[in-house]
């Protein structure tokens, strides 16, 4: 008479979705919702990891769809990394009720999300290069800074200029606020000019509704454009009846210039 047979528990997987989630993972498309295109140097300094482990939590979920991937043949021969963006399953996650995201994500913003693989190179890259600098502001300063990108303003909608600025940060001693814009050097000069003439009109409007309006930071790498962006800010300036007691606007080479 043969024995009672061992029961066993075969543990299920959902093959539409995979198996659920970890916190890094989570926290990963998070990251691509505030930032919206990660590479594994800017993830692997974010984690204070290696690239081999970012490369590997971004390829684990790019495998499993939460993460699209842009690494064509000019990327290679321009030795660019891959980027990484949200596709419309992590939208729909971060969207829904089973991780809880409401109060951490805005419907509006994800709106935004369906079509990251739609968006131009240019675009993309100036992205990066947004984390990079948050990347070099939050290791040169430290914890006294509070560094917000555009995905965290838009819970302030009314508040900033459009588009929003690359970055604001707030020196949480001091209370020092600027905002950072950064205008790549194949970036056609004139959005730089046409920025600066919104920053007067918007100040000229009682749009920002502290008392102190804050200094603004231009990143541009080209030496002579930060000449003519700084000659440009004068002429403007004086037009309007408007001086260093009113706010102020720099050019600076990167990010790492402003002084917080």
């Amino acid at each position: 008479m043969g024995g009672r047979k061992k029961s066993t528990t075969i543990k299920t997987t959902n093959h539409r979705t995979g198996p659920k989630l970890n916190t890094k993972q989570l926290d990963t498309l998070l990251l691509t919702y505030t930032f919206r295109y990660l590479t594994t140097d800017n993830l692997a300094r974010y984690r204070n990891i290696t690239t081999n482990s970012a490369y590997s939590a971004l390829s684990i979920l790019h495998r499993r769809g939460y993460l699209g991937r842009k690494h064509n043949k000019s990327y290679r021969l321009q030795n660019k990394a891959a980027r990484y963006y949200s596709t419309l399953k992590t939208v729909k996650l971060l969207g829904g009720v089973e991780y809880g995201f409401g109060d951490r994500v805005s419907k509006e913003v994800l709106l935004t999300r369906r079509y990251e693989d739609k968006k131009t190179g240019s675009f993309i890259d100036l992205q990066v290069d947004i984390m990079t600098a948050y990347l070099d502001i939050r290791d040169s300063v430290g914890d006294k800074l509070e560094i917000l990108t555009a995905t965290d303003m838009t819970h302030d909608q009314d508040n900033y200029l459009r588009s929003y600025p690359s970055l604001e940060v707030l020196n949480k001693d001091t209370g020092y606020r600027c905002l950072i814009d950064i205008f790549p050097n194949d970036q056609h000069l004139f959005i730089a000019k046409k920025r600066i003439r919104k920053y007067i009109e918007h100040y000229d409007n009682q749009e920002w509704e502290w008392e102190k309006y804050p200094d603004v930071y231009l990143v541009r790498r080209s030496l002579g454009d930060r000449n003519r962006l700084k000659s440009y800010i004068e002429e403007k300036m004086d037009d309007n009846y408007l001086d260093a007691e009113d706010f102020e606007m720099f050019v600076v080479e990167g990010a790492g210039e402003c002084l917080f």
